[in-house]
């Protein structure tokens, strides 16, 4: 039998837009004489067309029909060519939960950009200030995706395909424990597991399971500076590569696959930590970082830190982290020099 199958990929990228001190631009925008217009960096879900789009923000001047509102518009940089897409756009509150969230499917081509006019009302956005402008500043996030031209493909020549991986196999062994042959007591929590899965996995497990230590003679490895939930996690992570609920256990995770030299645990805990900074914990997690050599995540938070200084300097945390670890103190400063410089 002959078959075929259109197929379009969907290519999905979620960017987050801040705007600091965006009360003055609102108060400006009450006497001002035009519309003040404010643009994000540019950013590419990275689909085959090599597509790059920018958000604009639009404060209408006191003579604008519109001026009560504030205009939020999705911009095409790709020309002329037509781009099928969908998104959804979002403020993110002072909980980093998603409100005033919609959503719109659009073609561009000949029309560079579509918005959504009011996004907001200016006295909504003031009155809830708290809420939704945390530090006087506004986080616009939206969720884009462009789909690629369709692609036909036709077959016919049946396919035995298995629809079972080897992750999938593991997963079965971590869940079943069958054949284990090392039992890991972490806060009096016992944990069976298979020697050679820890082995590959871990280096660190690799030495306590191949020389002639008394966790290898015994069978048994206890573990005493780690909680049994993050163990659980990292454990299942060995056997799976996936973590269920990462941003709850993210930084213990990221110490113990520190210390187990777990590399892409470590690379996920620190993604997942980046997203979730903000003003209140940026010093801890730059402590954090610096203390277990996350290079990608510290340059992130210093650059997160030298942009909201104002505000992270006045925190008890960052206070701590000067006091724990003056020589980031030095870095930091370093760092801020660097950056006014090149502005």
């Amino acid at each position: 039998m002959e078959t075929s199958h259109t197929l379009v990929k969907r290519n999905t990228i979620t960017h987050e837009w801040k705007i600091q001190e965006m009360s003055s631009f609102i108060e400006a925008s009450i006497t001002a004489e035009k519309t003040i217009e404010l643009k994000s960096s540019k950013f590419s879900t990275r689909a085959k067309i090599q597509d790059f789009w920018i958000l604009k923000v639009q404060l209408y001047d006191a003579k604008s029909a519109n001026k009560d509102g504030i205009g939020l518009f999705l911009t095409s940089l790709n020309g002329n060519r037509e781009v099928k897409t969908e998104f959804s756009w979002f403020i993110l509150n002072n909980e980093k939960k998603q409100v005033n969230k919609s959503k719109l499917i659009q073609t561009y081509g000949l029309h560079p950009g579509w918005g959504k006019l009011p996004f907001i009302m200016k006295e909504d956005l003031l009155k809830k200030k708290d809420e939704l402008l945390p530090y006087d500043i506004l986080t616009i996030g939206i969720e884009l995706t462009v789909f690629d031209d369709p692609v036909v493909i036709s077959n016919n020549v049946p396919l035995n395909e298995s629809k079972f991986f080897m992750a999938h196999d593991y997963e079965k062994l971590y869940e079943s424990k069958m054949g284990s042959d090392v039992e890991l007591i972490v806060q009096e929590k016992k944990f069976q597991a298979h020697k050679v899965v820890l082995m590959v996995r871990s280096p660190v497990f690799q030495a306590m399971l191949t020389t002639d230590m008394r966790e290898n003679r015994e069978k048994t490895i206890t573990i005493k500076d780690m909680e049994s939930v993050v163990f659980k996690s990292m454990l299942e992570f060995i056997y799976t590569d996936k973590v269920n609920d990462l941003d709850d256990v993210a930084e213990q995770l990221l110490e113990a696959a520190d210390k187990y030299q777990i590399h892409t645990l470590k690379d996920i805990c620190a993604e997942s930590l980046c997203k979730s900074v903000t003003i209140d914990n940026a010093s801890r997690l730059l402590s954090l970082a610096y203390l277990h050599n996350a290079k990608e995540m510290l340059e992130f938070i210093l650059n997160f830190i030298i942009i909201n200084a104002s505000h992270v300097t006045k925190t008890e945390e960052y206070k701590m982290m000067i006091e724990l670890h003056p020589s980031l103190g030095s870095h930091l400063f370093t760092k801020c020099s660097a950056f006014f410089e090149n502005k």
